[in-house]
């Protein structure tokens, strides 16, 4: 994915110049991985399956981006289900965050985390 966004693109995607961190570049094709079926062999072995995103509106231009780059990759373009925000947990006054665990539900959470 990397490989398939050029540094201007990114510029006019996500407004990067030279101030931007090396992590702010490098985010967007990090969060496009798992748009793809091939990202989860263990799981889709190696096939190339639709996926569906649902996302909030502010996460559009990644996604956008996907669709662009997945035929390069020979990949499906993923479909995209747009919300205008997903609240956290504690109510649509709030914001999901990492690093405050009770605001949303992780992918290895346990029934009872849940």
């Amino acid at each position: 994915i990397q490989k398939c966004v050029n540094y201007n693109q990114g510029q006019k995607i996500f407004g990067f110049d030279e101030t931007s961190y090396i992590g702010k570049i490098s985010f967007p094709s990090i969060q496009a991985a798992p748009s793809f079926s091939t990202s989860f062999p263990h799981l889709f072995g190696d096939k190339k399956l639709h996926c569906l995103i649902p996302c909030a509106i502010d996460q559009d231009p990644y996604f956008r981006m996907t669709r662009d780059v997945a035929p390069r990759l020979g990949l499906p373009k993923p479909a995209l289900l747009h919300s205008t925000f997903l609240p956290a947990l504690q109510g649509a006054q709030t914001k999901m965050s990492s690093s405050e665990v009770n605001s949303a539900v992780e992918g290895n959470d346990t029934p009872n985390q849940i």
